[in-house]
C-alpha cells in the first residue's frame, strides 16, 4: 500500500482493548474517559481477519496496543494466531507493565517478537503521582521477569514532562545500562483536553534530554530503519541504547508507515488524525474481503501529509490516547 506521497505503508498498530489499570495525567482525562462496552469492541476473531486482510495487502509488522493490552484476557491466544497469518514478520506488544510478571513466559512462548515498556520514573511516589496507582513494583518486576524468560528485546518508553520527571533521565539511562535494554525518551503530545497535566507547560524535548544524558554518557549514532520514529544511538562502552523521539520539535511524518486500528473497529490513518473507516462495521456486515480492502487503500491513499500539532489554529478536543493506542 502506498499513500498519494509515496510512503509505503508496512506497519500496523492494533489497540485491542480501550481501558487501562492506570490513570496517567498526561493520557487518560480526569473524568469521562468513555469506554465502549465489550460488544462494541472487536473480537479476536475479527482482529485476526482484519490481520489478515492487511497482511495480504502489505503490512508487514504488527503492534498490539490499548488501552493496556494486558488486560484482555487470552492475549497469548491472540499472539499464536496472529503468527501464523502469512506476511507478517514481526509482532510487538506495548504494555504498562503492570500484568507482565505473570504473562511475559507466555508471550514468549506464544511467538511475540519484542515488548515495549513504559516507565516514566523510577521512583514509588511519583509513580503514584503520575499514574494515580500504586503499582510501580509491579512494572520493575514485570520487566526483570520479561528479561529473566528471554522476552528480548525489551525497550522502556518515558514521558518527557518538565518538572515532572527531567530530573531522572540519567537515573533512567543507567537503569537500562544495567540491563542492556533501549530506553526511549518521548515527547509529551497534547491529547484530549480534560487530562490533567498541561502539555504546554510541561513540554520537554528529546535534544534538552540529550543533553542532560550527554552530559555523563557518550552516544553513538545507531543506524536504524528509515521509517523508524526514533534516533537511537549506542551508549558508549555499554550494550544498552537510547532512542529520542520527537514529534513536536522535530516531527517524523515524512517517513511514518503506520496505519492504527482502534478497538472498536475504526482504522486511523494518522495517528493525531480523523476515524477514516469503520471496518467493525463492513466485517459484522459481511461485505467482502476485496470490498474491504478497496475500502481501506482508497482511505490509505488519501491520508494527510503531515500531522496538525504543530498548527495552533487546529482544534484538537478529542484525542485519547487510550482510545487509540500509542
Amino acid at each position: 500500500m502506498k499513500d498519494q506521497f509515496g510512503r509505503t505503508l508496512e506497519y500496523l498498530r492494533i489497540s485491542v482493548v480501550d481501558r487501562c489499570n492506570l490513570r496517567c495525567v498526561y493520557c487518560m482525562p480526569a473524568s469521562g474517559a468513555g469506554f465502549d462496552p465489550w460488544a462494541e469492541l472487536l473480537t479476536y476473531d475479527e482482529i485476526v481477519t482484519l490481520t489478515g486482510y492487511f497482511a495480504e495487502m502489505g503490512i508487514r509488522k504488527v503492534r498490539l496496543t490499548g488501552g493496556e493490552p494486558l488486560v484482555r484476557p487470552g492475549m497469548a491466544g491472540l499472539i499464536t494466531r496472529l503468527k501464523k497469518i502469512p506476511g507478517i514478520e514481526e509482532l510487538a506488544l506495548s504494555t504498562n507493565g503492570v500484568l507482565l510478571k505473570d504473562q511475559a513466559r507466555q508471550l514468549r512462548d506464544a511467538g511475540l517478537d519484542r515488548i515495549n515498556v513504559s516507565l516514566d520514573t523510577l521512583r514509588r511516589d511519583r509513580f503514584k503521582e503520575i499514574a494515580k496507582m500504586d503499582r510501580l513494583h509491579d512494572v520493575l518486576e514485570g520487566i526483570e521477569e520479561a528479561l529473566r524468560v528471554g522476552l528480548r528485546p525489551v525497550k522502556m518508553n518515558t514521558v518527557l514532562m518538565k518538572g515532572v520527571n527531567e530530573d531522572e533521565i540519567l537515573d533512567l539511562v543507567r537503569f537500562a545500562v544495567e540491563r542492556s535494554i533501549e530506553v526511549r525518551f518521548i515527547e509529551l503530545m497534547q491529547t484530549h483536553q480534560n487530562v490533567p497535566l498541561d502539555p504546554l507547560k510541561t513540554f520537554l524535548s528529546v535534544e534538552e534530554a540529550r543533553a542532560i544524558i550527554e552530559k555523563e554518557f557518550r552516544l553513538v549514532p545507531f543506524d536504524t530503519y528509515f521509517s523508524s520514529p526514533a534516533k537511537v544511538f549506542l551508549i558508549a562502552g555499554t550494550n544498552a541504547r537510547v532512542g529520542l523521539i520527537s514529534p513536536l520539535s522535530c516531527f517524523f511524518c515524512t517517513r511514518c508507515n503506520r496505519l492504527r486500528l482502534k478497538a472498536n473497529g475504526f482504522l486511523k490513518t494518522c495517528l493525531h488524525g480523523k476515524e477514516d473507516l469503520d471496518l467493525k462495521t463492513l466485517v459484522r456486515a459481511g461485505v467482502p474481503k476485496e470490498e474491504i480492502q478497496q475500502r481501506i487503500a482508497g482511505v490509505v491513499f488519501t491520508r494527510p501529509e503531515q500531522h496538525f500539532l504543530n498548527e495552533k489554529d487546529v482544534p484538537h478536543k478529542d484525542f485519547q490516547m487510550s482510545h487509540v493506542g500509542g
